[in-house]
């Protein structure tokens, strides 16, 4: 290996290695003074152990099992939020009489306990494959918990350096000059790394901003006499710590004492943390996914990560999964090897068993700073910048969820949240609009091909006729507005004359039992305006609720089903026909029809074959030579095309009309079949006959042919009024 190689390969990924370590060290500081704190406050360095052990564990885990070589996997700080919520709720309420020792002891197996069901939980997600069903919770009530986050956090690093919580009791308490200068300090160098990290992304940022800060801390506290043992006393340093290394070993010593029923006391928040943290670890891998300009399988992830959480938990470390921050750190220094995850696997290793006392020189107020960076980040992320980026209303359930996190707790945030959610989808899934179209009986038609005269009948007739092609999932607010728009039909002026009402579910995924009581008052509706309502392409689901319902049970007939809309619109037509026609009047129309045909073409009708065709006949088959082209004398045939699955009615054709016309003149196989439905009288005109005509009579043949391109001219009109209608 060349230098030039050594340098971009190895050296990156050892300067990543030793940065990222003393940042994890660091962070294991800020994270264990979350939860170590108050009546814990003791076991801070117990606490900075364990969660310094888990930066261990999570290096080495990423070592042999990350899909990507640099790939940081570190305890988060959400989880780690939590957990600091459920050791103040059980130190204000169930251990309020408890020693230091027993709370330590189980904060300590709820950590391992946690750990271990965040593990077994995203196992499951990953083995079901339902990584990406986590990814539907609205995003403002995610933005919401994290805001709340931030807000305890912020609560959390005012406890780790004033000795007091933030609330409206303490509120003159924290302005007392000696405890100003305990937390005060904090937050402009909080602010300052807020502020400057907005500004400059470069890796070395951070880890300068707390050199300084260190070194700032000791030159103004030794300007103004303070000595090292004054600044250990007064409480302004995280030591003096307990010589040796802070390894506490495993929490299966305590399971023996540990309070079972007050643990399942937290699994709500324990639950909320489980849904918080895949999403935080899905997002994460898809922005890494951008980076890398790679495909991942998320829920190999999710697995992977699963069995990490478990071991990490089987060993007393907190829940954890990739940091993107971190990954992407040590991917913009250069690194391009799992060399990074050994040396900062390394350096916590170093720090936890040999080198404790190093972190007794720490300042409280640097380790505040970081705390008020990380709360004051996530408070300016969720409540200032999505202030402009999302939509006023989701502001609003980000600012709710956030105020009662604040000022009565998180679940009742996470609750308070849900419930927004549900009631703005609700509301907002109202709002779409069900029906896909609105057609008549003009512009969209039934497959049954009919003579000229019955066509104009049904077009001269098609405002009788309403068709809505309805879509999604209607329950009872898209119902009811369903009802408003047939009601606002029926009071238009020009709308008066309406006979049928044309529902097609083919694209309606489900309904609910609500809209039951929509249909109803659509019953009444109906029989005060006398029009029948027809039901097309139901579900057998459907069907069941509504047969249950008794929606189609009424001796009047104004409710009725058919299996598609194109036997629903041909019901329909063929209401029209009749009540235009009378039956011999219908029969004299489709005489004349052929009449017209045969007197238009007598001297033509040698080169035409009569045939009988039986019912149930196929005239032409679909993917042969169908051998000329029909003209159905009388009867009616359909015109199917056949798939492995079904078959599908392309046509419906009787009296006048034309079959096999296409194939003959582009001279192909019958993409279609043609059957007949009853016995038929027809005109056939073979291939051979047709060449025939065409050189021996070729001014007569040019008359059949515009008569034939007539017909063909008149489908094409109206599949042209039917897409316009489409494309209102």
């Amino acid at each position: 290996m060349s230098e030039n190689q050594v340098k971009s390969n190895i050296v990156p990924s050892i300067i990543a290695g030793v940065i990222g370590g003393i940042i994890k060290i660091v962070a294991a500081m800020a994270f264990s003074a979350l939860i170590f704190t108050g009546t814990l406050a003791a076991y801070l360095p117990q606490g900075i152990g364990i969660v310094l052990f888990g930066f261990l564990l999570f290096a080495v885990i990423s070592t042999f099992t990350a899909s990507y070589p640099v790939n940081i996997n570190t305890p988060q700080d959400i989880p780690i939020a939590i957990i600091a919520l459920i050791a103040t709720t059980v130190m204000a309420n169930s251990g309020k009489d408890w020693d230091a020792e027993t709370t330590f002891q189980f904060i300590f197996v709820t950590i391992a306990l946690t750990s271990i069901l965040v593990g077994i939980f995203f196992f499951i997600l990953g083995t079901l494959k339902l990584g990406k069903l986590v990814r539907f919770i609205p995003y403002p009530v995610v933005g919401g918990f994290l805001a709340g986050t931030g807000w305890l956090i912020v609560k959390f690093a005012f406890i780790m350096t004033a000795g007091m919580g933030l609330s409206l009791d303490n509120v003159v308490s924290l302005f007392d000059q000696a405890t100003l200068l305990k937390w005060f300090p904090g937050l402009i160098f909080g602010l300052i790394m807020l502020i400057s990290s907005r500004y400059t992304k470069h890796y070395l940022l951070i880890p300068a901003l707390i050199a300084i800060g260190i070194t700032s801390f000791y030159a103004i506290m030794f300007f103004y006499g303070f000595s090292y043992t004054d600044l250990e006393s007064n409480g302004y340093l995280l030591g003096p710590f307990p010589e040796g290394g802070l390894f506490q070993g495993l929490p299966l010593k305590y399971l023996s004492d540990f309070k079972w029923s007050i643990f399942l006391e937290q699994l709500p928040a324990i639950g909320t943390m489980m849904i918080l943290n895949t999403i935080s670890v899905l997002f994460n891998y898809s922005g890494l996914e951008i980076i890398i300009k790679k495909d991942l399988d998320l829920d190999q992830e999710l697995k992977t990560t699963g069995i990490g959480n478990i071991i990490a938990g089987l060993g007393g470390a907190p829940p954890g999964h990739l940091s993107l921050g971190g990954t992407l750190l040590s991917i913009s220094i250069g690194s391009k090897s799992k060399l990074t995850n050994i040396i900062i696997a390394l350096l916590c290793a170093l720090t936890l068993f040999f080198g404790s006392e190093v972190l007794s020189f720490f300042p409280r107020i640097i380790l505040g700073g970081l705390l008020f960076n990380l709360g004051l980040s996530f408070l300016v992320d969720w409540l200032y910048s999505t202030w402009s980026r999302v939509p006023k209303i989701d502001y609003t359930i980000i600012l709710l969820i956030f105020l009662v996190i604040g000022t009565v707790g998180f679940l009742e945030g996470v609750i308070t949240g849900l419930l927004m959610s549900v009631v703005l989808f609700v509301v907002s899934y109202s709002k779409v609009e069900i029906i896909k179209h609105e057609l008549t009986g003009k512009t969209f038609h039934s497959n049954v091909e009919r003579s000229e005269s019955l066509k104009n009948i049904i077009d001269d007739s098609g405002d009788q006729t309403l068709i809505l092609p309805l879509q999604g999932f209607i329950f009872f607010g898209s119902a009811n507005r369903l009802l408003e728009r047939i009601k606002l039909h029926l009071q238009s002026q020009n709308e008066k004359n309406l006979k049928y009402l044309v529902f097609d579910f083919k694209q309606v995924t489900g309904v609910d039992s609500s809209t039951i009581n929509s249909f109803n008052k659509l019953r009444i509706l109906a029989e005060l305006n006398n029009f029948q309502v027809l039901f097309c392409n139901l579900t057998p689901q459907i069907i069941s609720q509504f047969e249950a319902e008794g929606l189609f049970a009424d001796s009047m007939d104004l409710f009725l089903k058919f299996d598609d809309l194109d036997h629903g619109m041909e019901w329909c037509e063929e209401q029209i026909i009749s009540e235009t026609t009378i039956g011999s009047n219908k029969q004299k129309e489709e005489i004349d029809e052929i009449k017209l045909f045969e007197e238009k073409f007598a001297d033509l009708l040698t080169y035409f074959e009569s045939k009988d065709i039986n019912q149930n006949t196929t005239l032409i088959e679909q993917g042969n030579d169908p051998e000329g082209l029909y003209f159905i004398k009388s009867g009616r045939v359909t015109v199917e095309l056949r798939s492995s699955n079904n078959k599908i009615r392309l046509k419906s054709m009787g009296t006048g009309t034309v079959v096999g016309e296409v194939s003959l003149y582009l001279k192909t196989q019958a993409t279609a079949s043609v059957i007949s439905n009853t016995a038929c009288e027809t005109y056939f005109l073979s291939h051979e006959n047709f060449e025939k005509l065409n050189k021996e009579d070729p001014e007569r043949a040019a008359e059949l042919h515009t008569y034939i391109v007539k017909l063909l001219s008149d489908r094409l009109a109206k599949s042209n009024a039917t897409i316009q209608a489409l494309m209102q």
